[in-house]
């Protein structure tokens, strides 16, 4: 019996259970379904070729007959793709070998047609050869879904299509992954090309971003509003109240400061602020569609405390404002914990006056200097990451050079 490599490379491994079933199968009642061969090379029944040659069990053979290599290969993988539970991913895998080669023979049909015309129906040979929906139609899947395992077939690395054999993932989920992967890639060489354009960017007389650590930098001025979101994670906590501290010297006189927060320790931040600022109102930043897990208390919250405190013994007399401000949508492309401009917008227009003056200590990608220098209002901020800093001049020197 005559085995070829590539043929035989075609067709699927048995799991170690299957392949153990079929010979205790085949040891007990005999091989009962002849061998399928083809010019005398073996085309379909390898496993059982193998235990009845390992156990001297005798076995029959059936001859077809095909035009060439390409139509037994065909064959082979429709034979296999008909007689057995395959993975969604193998599946597609042997599809995908089949498009290859109804691609060849599409090419080759095509360079025929000018002589085929005069023996063959017009209409059979003028019909648009399409594989991906011929594939798709035969796998009972989507023109769509067909598009994401090619995406996957060409970009996943190899343990990702392990794992689609295995059935350990889906096609979908890994896709989802490889998108998810480029869109970071992507990300991340708009923030470099975004702080290398930043880091040539002098300031203007509107704006100032620079790099400084809230412990210990100096602040030029005194400042109408500090605006600000610090990170929210338990290991950051003490920011909030080196912030309050801090902002009792940045404030101006009746000046307020509003640091967005999240739920989890908010006792805890309330506690640190109040020993260096007067508490003066919570208000409600409603991020609707956005909802963000608080697994540990089983929560989905979307919305975020604005915690407003102001200056001690002091008196807020600016514009009376609402405490139920909105965000159409995170932007986290340029900072990992980046707040909308919609949202920051929607603060500083309707507490801020045009011309007064907001400080952020925290810019992250200059959101909130976006937000102030659209509503005429002067600009600080400082950031620890000096990529940060360069991000933000480059987004504020691009929004407001003219």
């Amino acid at each position: 019996m005559n085995i070829d490599v590539e043929f035989r490379s075609v067709i699927p491994a048995l799991s170690k259970e299957e392949y153990e079933g079929l010979e205790q199968s085949i040891v007990s009642e005999g091989c009962r379904d002849a061998l399928i061969t083809w010019q005398g090379i073996l085309i379909d029944g390898h496993n059982r070729f193998e235990i009845c040659t390992k156990h001297g069990i005798e076995y029959t053979t059936t001859e077809k007959d095909f035009a060439n290599r390409d139509d037994v290969m065909c064959w082979i993988i429709d034979n296999q793709l008909s007689r057995r539970n395959l993975a969604e991913y193998v599946r597609y895998e042997l599809k995908k070998k089949k498009e290859e080669i109804l691609k060849v023979k599409g090419k080759e049909t095509q360079g025929k047609r000018t002589d085929l015309l005069s023996t063959i129906d017009n209409k059979l040979i003028a019909k648009k050869h399409n594989t991906r929906e011929i594939i798709a139609g035969e796998l009972g899947w989507s023109t769509g879904k067909k598009a994401q395992a090619d995406i996957v077939y060409n970009k996943a690395p190899e343990e990702v299509k392990e794992k689609l054999r295995a059935n350990e993932i889906t096609i979908n989920q890994a896709y989802n992954d490889i998108k998810k992967e480029e869109r970071t890639k992507e990300i991340q060489t708009e923030r470099l090309k975004i702080a290398q354009t930043g880091s040539m960017v002098k300031p203007s007389d509107r704006w100032n971003v620079e790099q400084a650590d809230i412990k210990n930098w100096n602040a030029p001025r005194q400042y109408d509003y500090i605006i600000t979101d610090p990170p929210y994670p338990r290991e950051y906590l003490e920011l909030y109240g080196i912030l309050a501290e801090r902002a009792a010297e940045w404030l101006k006189p009746c000046g307020l400061l509003i640091a967005m927060c999240g739920q989890s320790y908010i006792n805890q931040i309330y506690e640190m602020m109040s020993k260096h600022l007067d508490y003066y109102w919570t208000a409600c930043y409603l991020t609707p569609g956005q909802p963000t897990p608080l697994r540990q208390v089983n929560v989905n919250t979307t919305w975020k405390p604005l915690l407003i405190f102001k200056k001690k013994d002091d008196k807020y007399n600016g514009k009376i404002f609402g405490d139920v401000f909105k965000s159409d949508g995170n932007d986290k492309d340029l900072h990992k914990w980046g707040q909308s401009e919609s949202g920051m917008i929607d603060i500083v227009s309707k507490i801020c006056l045009p011309g007064q003056v907001i400080l952020d200590p925290f810019c992250g990608a200059g959101t909130t200097g976006i937000a102030a220098l659209n509503h005429h209002c002067f600009f600080d901020g400082i950031d620890i990451e000096i990529e940060n800093v360069n991000i933000a001049r480059g987004r504020l020197h691009d929004a407001f050079s003219k």
